[in-house]
């Protein structure tokens, strides 16, 4: 390949990208340059790293304090849609949707309300689960749905920097968003990678100095998994809280 020319890698398990990652590695040694778009599989072919010392269906000893941690769903792709429903219908969550036709002009009241839910979600022992409402606005040009895209992630944003201290896991729906989170909402300059809870979405935990200390964030792709996908890394960071809390806030 040359000239820019683009490829699609259809790995299908660890050994496919181990194979791929030993010729990526041998043409950059001989003065190939490559640039990929990726999930997390591939990095940790390309690293050699060994078998993550978590296991996939272990991170909930990870949780802080075992509390009831938060979702923020902010990609509107198809498949993110279908997996929010999935998500919605488990025990122990509790959705408070972000109607982003009333911004940007109501921003500072949505995020005093949602900030407010979600405190009173977390001392009840539930998961809140922010999203984006799911209806397609028209915008009259690429700049006005531009600034109104960021005029939605900053909301997002105030949210996040205002979590309860308390809380025992983030999970961060679709690819813009998760690097939202990560450099803007919470701040980081650097956190450790844990592993992957299902393939292609990577947890990484906040240092011990951060607000909220050593937490577990999932970085969830928006068109990475099946429809039971995000309820599945629900399950295994909260498997106590979505067997027995209810799905719903007492007054």
């Amino acid at each position: 390949m040359h000239g820019n020319a683009i490829g699609v890698v259809d790995g299908e398990t660890a050994d496919d990208y181990r194979l791929f990652a030993d010729a990526v590695l041998q043409a950059a040694a001989a003065g190939k340059r490559l640039l990929f778009r990726s999930a997390a599989s591939l990095l940790t072919a390309l690293a050699k790293l060994p078998p993550q010392p978590v296991a996939a269906d272990s991170f909930a000893t990870l949780v802080r304090g075992q509390q009831p941690g938060a979702v923020i769903v902010g990609s509107h792709v198809a498949k993110t849609t279908a997996q929010l429903g999935v998500l919605l219908r488990q025990r122990g969550v509790v959705g408070l949707p972000l109607d982003v036709a009333r911004l940007p002009a109501g921003r500072a009241e949505l995020v005093a309300s949602l900030t407010a839910s979600i405190a009173h979600a977390h001392a009840q022992g539930l998961t809140p689960v922010v999203f984006t409402s799911r209806t397609e606005l028209q915008f009259a040009s690429t700049a006005e749905r531009l600034a109104f895209g960021e005029a939605v992630s900053g909301t997002l944003m105030d949210v996040v920097r205002r979590l309860p201290p308390t809380l025992g896991f983030l999970i961060s729906k679709g690819g813009i968003t998760s690097n939202d989170v990560l450099s803007t909402g919470l701040a980081l300059t650097a956190s450790r990678v844990l592993g992957q809870i299902l393939p292609g979405v990577t947890v990484v935990q906040t240092p011990a100095d951060h607000r909220l200390p050593q937490m577990p964030v999932v970085i969830f792709p928006g068109n990475v998994g099946g429809d039971d996908a995000l309820a599945e890394a629900y399950r295994r960071l909260a498997p106590s809280h979505a067997a027995t809390s209810p799905a719903k806030l007492a007054a």
